[in-house]
């Protein structure tokens, strides 16, 4: 897989393509080989992206990091033909960088790259989207879980989670047979039990909570702002009341409360409580 039909698959905005590919042209990758391939590590991709950031030096726009970013996804295709991944998997699971750059185009109007912090696990092939969720062969201690994370553009439908967690139980006992019987984990702000107390039970977010056992309420999340309401502004007045989810997290927070990102651990498939 090259860079440019990478970036035209997964409908790459053209001017940050276009960037993007004149980088790449004018750049020996050479020089960045060996944090590129230690992505492929899951111990070592932080540091390797420290290292690699180190080396880039001043990047208008992320456009460097991105461009490394894309040279090591495009290299991994070749370990997902040997493991007989499909290519809609690996697209689906490398359209992250288009997705990120709109959600910050959404809130700052302006097309840049600056999740480079979390995309060495697709570039390093711990991470795959698969149907509505992504998951994470996320290292522990000595033992590894699935870690599932949500999209900003996930189906978060009740039978839309259901066919996700099914094909994912499928997809690692085929490809990653070691990990058939892993447990599946999230930590998120999705399962802060307080959010049941400003939804209807119906919601998609409160049955998707009852797929979980709560094993630690967790610390307190700021970072959800972006997600709920696509900004990080601090100042908690001007934020949107569009939805009825924003209007009483909103009320909240004025009143003095917290979202906090919770960890839970799923319950066996068979016995889903929502």
């Amino acid at each position: 897989m090259d860079i440019f039909t990478l970036c035209t698959q997964i409908n790459l905005q053209p001017e940050i393509k276009n960037r993007v590919i004149d980088f790449c042209n004018n750049f020996n990758f050479d020089t960045v080989e060996k944090q590129l391939k230690e992505f492929l590590i899951y111990e070592k991709m932080k540091d390797a992206r420290t290292e690699l950031r180190a080396i880039l030096g001043e990047d208008v726009d992320g456009i460097k990091i991105l461009a490394c970013m894309l040279k090591a996804s495009a290299d991994i295709h070749d370990i997902y033909q040997l493991k007989g991944i499909s290519d809609d998997i690996y697209f689906d699971t490398m359209k992250c960088y288009t997705r990120f750059i709109d959600e910050t185009y959404e809130m700052m109007g302006k097309l840049y790259f600056n999740r480079d912090w979390w995309t060495a696990r697709q570039s390093g092939g711990h991470l795959f989207r698969i149907g509505a969720l992504e998951y994470e062969m996320k290292h522990m201690d000595d033992t590894v879980v699935i870690s599932i994370h949500i999209p900003s553009d996930a189906d978060f439908s009740p039978a839309a989670v259901d066919k996700s967690v099914a094909e994912a139980k499928e997809f690692f006992k085929r490809y990653y047979p070691e990990l058939e019987n892993a447990e599946y984990h999230c930590h998120s702000w999705l399962l802060d039990k307080q959010l049941q107390n400003m939804l209807n039970e119906e919601s998609n977010i409160v049955r998707f909570q009852n797929r979980f056992e709560i094993v630690d309420e967790g610390e307190v999340d700021m970072e959800f702002m972006e997600w709920l309401f696509h900004t990080k502004a601090a100042d908690l007045q001007k934020l949107p009341e569009k939805t009825s989810l924003q209007r009483n997290v909103k009320k909240h927070l004025l009143s003095g409360g917290v979202i906090r990102s919770a960890y839970g651990k799923m319950y066996f498939l068979h016995i889903y409580r929502y």
